[in-house]
């Protein structure tokens, strides 16, 4: 009888114990866009849009670009770019190749949202319509970016350069100049400042 009374009361120790341990266990941290609830300005050095106009390969590149918004309170959004904010995104200095001065124009809410894990990405998201190229080379053409579709744009983010390398694939149309390509390229690489990391 003592020897069975000592097993039962090892054996509630020990699930005692058992039962601290997963209690003492810390719960895995949620992933997210840190920091949270942070005004950030993303700067591009690199933008450019690319596809072809009468056959001819047509790009415009930009000198600087910039976006800016606010990380969620919790998880990877999306949020929009400080909706109501003027010329957000912006792109400045843009030039095409042939040597014209090139005006992008964005319009409506563009989003953001991310990814986490291993391998974070972002996604920008170009709204309806959401941006009008024109340049000095041909006046009277107007080139419009997602004419029919939101365009959503994806790429990996590094959480060691806290950058975010953006590029796809995006449906353009064409308004008094010859025919464009159906689909262009869109690409950059923006770096976030408040660094942001994606967990």
């Amino acid at each position: 009888m003592p020897s069975r009374i000592v097993s039962t009361a090892l054996a509630a120790v020990a699930a005692g114990t058992g039962l601290v341990a997963l209690a003492a266990a810390p719960a895995s941290a949620a992933g997210g866009i840190s920091p949270a609830s942070t005004a950030i300005t993303a700067t591009s050095t690199n933008v450019k849009f690319s596809g072809t106009l009468s056959g001819l390969p047509f790009s415009v590149t930009c000198a600087s670009s910039t976006i800016k918004f606010v990380t969620p309170a919790s998880g990877y959004g999306p949020v929009n770019l400080n909706p109501g904010t003027p010329g957000n995104p912006s792109f400045t200095g843009c030039k095409d190749n042939f040597g014209g001065t090139a005006t992008i124009t964005p319009s409506g809410v563009w989003t953001l949202s991310a990814t986490g894990g291993a391998s974070p990405t972002v996604t920008l998201t170009i709204p309806v319509a959401g941006v009008k190229f024109t340049t000095s080379t041909l006046p009277s053409c107007v080139v419009t970016a997602a004419p029919t579709a939101p365009a959503p744009i994806t790429g990996p983010y590094s959480n060691t350069a806290h950058s975010m390398s953006v590029s796809a694939t995006v449906p353009f149309s064409s308004s008094g100049c010859g025919a464009v390509s159906p689909t262009g390229t869109v690409s950059g690489t923006y770096v976030t400042s408040p660094a942001v990391t994606i967990t």
